[in-house]
């Protein structure tokens, strides 16, 4: 079974996670995480489920858990998964069953559209190549293919790096106002 959400898609069989249809590699225990968060939206699941399902037979810390719940955060988003305090985690994400019929329709469109765009495509993508100054903040930053646009990245990361940003200056700002002080 293939699931899509936002601009991912993740195939359940293969554990194959893409984004614009490029692979995002997975290790595999996240992989398995992911899927059977998918495979389980509807309810809540509860940390001792994770650790059986995810890690049958092996005795491991509560942490492996938060490690990997951390990962799959960084790539879609705090939104992504909902803690339940003492009750466990939910996949908060709206997902679409990605049938073949489907795959086959959006490749033929996905083609078409490569191909009437691709002499734009060259030039947009030097104007929307980031600045050698900018910082990368974000761990799904370094999952996404450097090619990529940042409007295409989740609105929620552009909100976190504009806040980051701020709270920079403002540090400047005010350690600048500091130096000055002790300076005269």
């Amino acid at each position: 079974m293939k699931f899509s959400f936002q601009i991912f898609q993740f195939d359940c069989e293969h554990k194959i996670l893409t984004r614009h249809g490029k692979v995002i590699k997975l290790k595999d225990r996240a992989a398995n995480m992911l899927k059977f968060f998918i495979l389980n939206n509807d309810r809540i699941l509860s940390k001792a489920e994770l650790l059986e399902t995810v890690w049958p037979d092996k005795t491991v810390s509560e942490q492996v858990v938060f490690q990997n719940i951390s990962h799959l955060r960084a790539i879609f988003g705090n939104d992504a998964i909902k803690t339940f305090s003492k009750r466990g985690y939910q996949w908060q994400l709206e997902l679409t069953e990605v049938t073949e019929q489907a795959e086959e329709v959006a490749a033929g469109r996905e083609s078409q559209v490569l191909t009437s765009t691709a002499p734009v495509a060259e030039e947009s993508k030097a104007e929307s190549e980031p600045k050698n100054n900018e910082s990368s903040d974000s761990a799904q930053q370094n999952d996404a293919p450097a090619s990529e646009s940042a409007s295409e990245q989740p609105a929620k990361e552009s909100k976190s790096t504009a806040w980051l940003g701020i709270l920079g200056a403002a540090a400047l700002v005010v350690a600048t106002a500091i130096w000055m002080a002790v300076k005269s």
